[in-house]
C-alpha cells in the first residue's frame, strides 16, 4: 500500500527502488512508522482519567490511587512478572520513566473557572504579522517604545525570558526583571530532560511570579521567544504540560484578580534578532553551565520526542547503508556540503522543493534513483 502511494505521488517506474522513492516523498517506512504509533501508544496511557479500566492493571504508582485488580502486575510474583509478555507491563515500564505531568481535573480546567473566561480583555499577546525582515522590523521598533514606556512607569515592569538547552539534555530557564531602566533581578533555574517549549514556560514562570509579587506593580510586558509556550497557559485542553503551568496559571489569576487595573502583555522577540536586553538573557544562558543529576525521569514530551528522534535516527541510518535504496541513488549536499539525509518532517528533505509540478517531481525522480528508459533525456 505504502509503495502504491509513493509510485502515484512521484510519477516512478513501478520497478524503481522503494527505498530510494520513499526516501524522497518523506515517507518512513511502515515498520518504523508502526514503532512510533505502538511508543505513542504506551505514553498515551499517562494521560487517562483515575476512573480508566487499565488504572486497575498497573502498578502502585501509576494507578492514580486505585485499588489494584486481582490480576495486576503489582500483585504477579517476581517469577510470573518476567515471564509475563503483556502491553500492560510495556506501559508499566515506559510510564516508570516519565514524570507525571497530567492533571486534568485541576479547578483551573474547569467551565467557569478558567482564566480565559474573566481576565481575556487584561491578558494580550503581540507577534509580527509576517516574518519578513520589514514586518520583524516594525515589530520590534514597537517593542522598543513599549519597553521604554514601562520603565518611565512606575507602576509597570517588564520580564525577558530565554532558555537553552544543552547536548547533555540539561535546559537553563533565565529571567530578568526590569524597572525604572535597571535590571533589579535576574533568576536562573536548571531542569534534566525537558523539551524547548517546556523550557521556556520556566523561565517565564521564574520571571513572571516575582514581578506579579511587587506590590505596585500593575502592568507587566512579558519578552519571549515562544508565544506558543505561553498561549498553553490560556488553554483548557489535557495537554502535557499542565502540571508545569498550573503554579503559573494560578499566580496570574490571583494577580489579575487583586485589582482590576492589572494587566500582562505578552511581546514577541526571537533570539536571532539580538535585541539588546534579549541577549543579555541569552548570553547568560549560553554561559551557564549544570552538570546533570542521573538517573532523571524524562518528561513526556521529551520522550515523545526522543522516541520520534530515534526512529528518524535509524531510518536515516538503514538508508546509508542499503541497496534497496538503488544503487546509483545520488547525493546532494545543503549549503554547509553535509549529506541531505531522509526525513518525514515538513514534506520530507526534496518533495517541497520539487514538488511543484508533476513533470518535475518525476523527472527528479527518475534522475535521483538512475532509473529512467534509455534516451529519455536525448
Amino acid at each position: 500500500m505504502e509503495r502504491r502511494a509513493v509510485l502515484w505521488i512521484t510519477g516512478a517506474f513501478r520497478t524503481s527502488p522503494s527505498e530510494g522513492i520513499e526516501a524522497i516523498t518523506g515517507l518512513i517506512p511502515i515498520t518504523l512508522y508502526l514503532r512510533k504509533l505502538n511508543g505513542r501508544h504506551h505514553l498515551r496511557y499517562a494521560s487517562i482519567p483515575p476512573s480508566h479500566a487499565i488504572n486497575f492493571l498497573l502498578d502502585s504508582q501509576h494507578a492514580k490511587n486505585q485499588a489494584p485488580y486481582k490480576t495486576a502486575t503489582s500483585k504477579l510474583t517476581a517469577k510470573q512478572q518476567t515471564n509475563l509478555k503483556s502491553p500492560i507491563k510495556d506501559v508499566n515500564e515506559q510510564l516508570n520513566s516519565v514524570r507525571n505531568c497530567f492533571n486534568s481535573l485541576h479547578s483551573l480546567f474547569s467551565p467557569g473557572s478558567r482564566i480565559v473566561n474573566h481576565f481575556s480583555s487584561r491578558i494580550s499577546f503581540h507577534s509580527p504579522s509576517s516574518f519578513s525582515d520589514e514586518d520583524l522590523y516594525q515589530h520590534l521598533q514597537s517593542l522598543n517604545l513599549v519597553f521604554r514606556s514601562s520603565q518611565v512607569n512606575p507602576n509597570s515592569t517588564a520580564v525577558i525570558a530565554d532558555r537553552g538547552i544543552k547536548k547533555s539534555h540539561v535546559a537553563t530557564a533565565a529571567a530578568h526583571i526590569w524597572a525604572d531602566n535597571s535590571n533589579i533581578k535576574q533568576l536562573r533555574v536548571h531542569s534534566l530532560n525537558v523539551t524547548s517549549i517546556e523550557a521556556e514556560l520556566m523561565a517565564i514562570r521564574a520571571g513572571l511570579i516575582p514581578a506579579m509579587e511587587i506590590d505596585s506593580v500593575h502592568d507587566i510586558t512579558v519578552i519571549t521567544d515562544s508565544i506558543a509556550a505561553v498561549k498553553k497557559i490560556l488553554e483548557s485542553k489535557v495537554d502535557p504540560l499542565q502540571n508545569m503551568f498550573i503554579p503559573l496559571a494560578f499566580a496570574i489569576k490571583t494577580f489579575l484578580s487583586k485589582d482590576g487595573r492589572n494587566k500582562i502583555h505578552f511581546w514577541y522577540c526571537p533570539s536571532k534578532a539580538e535585541w539588546p536586553r534579549h541577549k543579555l538573557v541569552d548570553d547568560q544562558v549560553k554561559a551557564s553551565s549544570c552538570a546533570p543529576t542521573f538517573p532523571s525521569k524524562e518528561s513526556h514530551l521529551f520522550s515523545r520526542k526522543k522516541k520520534c528522534d530515534n526512529i528518524l535516527c535509524e531510518w536515516q541510518t538503514n538508508f546509508a547503508k542499503s541497496l534497496k535504496k538503488g544503487h546509483y541513488f545520488l547525493k546532494f549536499e545543503d549549503e554547509k556540503e553535509k549529506v541531505i539525509k531522509p526525513t518525514y518532517a515538513k514534506g520530507g528533505s526534496w518533495l517541497p522543493v520539487i514538488g511543484f509540478t508533476n513533470s518535475l517531481c518525476t523527472r527528479f525522480t527518475r534522475m535521483t534513483t538512475s532509473h529512467v528508459p534509455i534516451g529519455e533525456y536525448r
